[in-house]
């Protein structure tokens, strides 16, 4: 629907009420509903609770007690008792993959979520491979040597004999390692003598030379993965994902990066033609086909905000950069990391600072993925070389902040750089990060949440999806209690309360999507992006709040999920 269709739309709409004086167009100005009987979170300045909210035309108009929200209330007024539960935002998902959930959600399901021992996982995949007509594709995703304690991965010869007859290409659950057979090395032009991407991405050769079948990185990794985003069967796994996190109380995501074209997207997140979550895309410059001409485009369910830039790389495959030497360890083998070694920059300061001034001088914000100390460290010191001019709204983000130091944690609000926490290496993998790939001391000085809260540079955080699942809850439960999955404490005194959980989960992430007049906490004037749970997270235990279940989800006023 092209702008002026929509304005004549509108148009004509609000003339054929004025006419009519329908009372279907909220002639006497009362609310369309009214929230009361429960607690209400407003995650406002002062973090009220309060007893009531009113909402209209998808905008709430009024926060308080009952008596004062039930003035307003008009005939047509619809009122949702809650029963006792609460009333919440929605979640701001700062940065999640829905479409790189959608692309692996159509491979092979190997996750160390399901399969706890390496017996398991390649019974799984022999099985599978058994149900795919020769000479198709095959994929699987989500092998985790953490998880999966005694996983072994093959080499490309033992994959070739695996599947004989099709190319098979495996992906890790943290999506920065690959292994692939010989058919799928062919299938995708890729030889012993072909050149390496660069920028930290590479296919790892033995002493001969020839292909390992481990491919370091999503650049080299793309030209394996052609068969599985094509658009036409990504569709359907995009909706699916979109519905996932409705259901889980997201109501804005943001795409940080690999996203699908932004009419797929568009179409994917409409019923009727009507939109039912917002989505915000950051681009790869691989994506800049789809950068609009100005960063005011879109609408309030979708928009290109800025650009994704990669500094370093994971952890999991020693490409993160940092101070720190990996360990030398059987767990960091596996992995195929090696010992003693630091990472690298996947981008030269110069280049950076040249990239950061281009892009933010159109007014597009640029976020960069920055997990090591020193990549940290070298990414703040870039910024600072360019020179950006900041304001109210953040023009830099910082993405995922694993080692992040207390010398850079000092530095992020002089220069304006905003925070987004991925939290969750700590549940799944600090165990790992503390024994065999950093060391105790590294880990006991990992996301200092606490630290930037007290700076006022406004944190979010996230699950990076589909790495771990996208789970609001959860990740409060996380960054409160700082515990492992086998209860390994780590950074403890960087534990933050559950307000602050909540903060970092809705206007937080609002603020750096920069939104936060728009959504993100519940106050006159603002979208109505709510969310009904089924108990108060500022009343329940620690321990429980990922047990937290959301009820109902309202976007824009309008209820887009109900549970069952």
């Amino acid at each position: 629907m092209t702008r002026h269709f929509r304005r004549f739309i509108h148009f004509a709409l609000a003339t054929f009420c004025a006419a009519a004086l329908l009372s279907g167009c909220g002639s006497d100005g009362a609310p369309d509903v009214i929230f009361l009987g429960g607690p209400v979170l407003t995650v406002n300045a002062g973090d009220d609770v309060v007893q009531a909210l009113a909402v209209r035309d998808g905008v709430i108009t009024t926060v308080g007690t009952e008596e004062a929200v039930l003035a307003a209330k008009g005939p047509r007024t619809d009122v949702v008792d809650l029963q006792g539960r609460t009333l919440m935002p929605g979640f701001v998902g700062a940065h999640e993959h829905p479409a790189i959930t959608a692309v692996f959600n159509g491979a092979i399901d190997l996750s160390g979520f399901n399969y706890h021992t390496n017996a398991e996982v390649w019974q799984a995949l022999r099985k599978e491979i058994a149900k795919v007509p020769k000479g198709q594709w095959v994929y699987a995703g989500g092998l985790d040597a953490i998880l999966t304690p005694d996983l072994r991965i093959p080499h490309r010869k033992e994959l070739d004999a695996l599947a004989p007859d099709h190319p098979l290409v495996l992906v890790s659950q943290t999506l920065h390692s690959f292994w692939a057979n010989t058919r799928a090395f062919e299938a995708a032009g890729i030889y012993r003598d072909t050149q390496d991407p660069g920028a930290g991405s590479y296919y790892a050769r033995d002493a001969d030379g020839e292909l390992t079948g481990f491919v370091v990185e999503t650049r080299a990794a793309a030209p394996l993965l052609k068969d599985l985003k094509k658009p036409w069967e990504i569709y359907g796994r995009y909706v699916r994902v979109l519905n996932d996190l409705l259901a889980n109380g997201f109501t804005t995501v943001a795409s940080a990066g690999y996203n699908v074209p932004p009419i797929l997207a568009r179409i994917a997140a409409s019923r009727n033609l009507k939109p039912r979550i917002r989505q915000f895309f950051y681009l790869i410059e691989d994506e800049l086909q789809y950068l609009p001409a100005s960063p005011d485009n879109g609408d309030a369910f979708f928009g290109v905000l800025g650009i994704k830039l990669w500094h370093d790389g994971s952890p999991y495959t020693g490409s993160m950069y940092t101070t720190h030497p990996y360990l030398d360890s059987p767990l960091g083998r596996t992995l195929g990391i090696q010992g003693g070694s630091h990472g690298s920059a996947m981008i030269e300061e110069d280049a950076l600072v040249e990239r950061i001034r281009r892009y933010t001088a159109k007014g597009w914000q640029v976020a960069i993925h920055s997990q090591g100390d020193a990549s940290n460290r070298a990414v703040l010191s870039a910024i600072e070389k360019a020179g950006v001019l900041h304001g109210p709204k953040p023009v830099l983000r910082l993405e995922q902040g694993v080692f992040l130091a207390p010398d850079s944690v000092g530095k992020l609000a002089p220069l304006g750089v905003s925070p987004s926490f991925h939290i969750h290496h700590i549940r799944y993998y600090g165990e790992a990060l503390a024994n065999s790939i950093m060391g105790m001391a590294a880990a006991q000085q990992m996301l200092p949440i606490r630290s930037a809260f007290a700076l006022g540079v406004r944190p979010s955080l996230h699950a990076d999806s589909p790495m771990f699942p996208a789970h609001g809850f959860a990740l409060m439960q996380t960054a409160i209690s700082r515990v492992t999955g086998k209860g390994l404490l780590l950074n403890a005194a960087q534990g933050i309360s559950v307000q602050q959980a909540l903060q970092a989960m809705t206007i937080n992430g609002a603020y750096q999507l920069r939104l936060q007049d728009k959504t993100g906490s519940l106050e006159p004037g603002k979208w109505a992006d709510l969310q009904v749970v089924d108990r108060n997270p500022y009343a329940t235990p620690v321990k429980e709040l990922d047990r937290i279940k959301t009820l109902a989800v309202y976007v824009g006023g309008k209820q887009q999920f109900k549970a069952d």
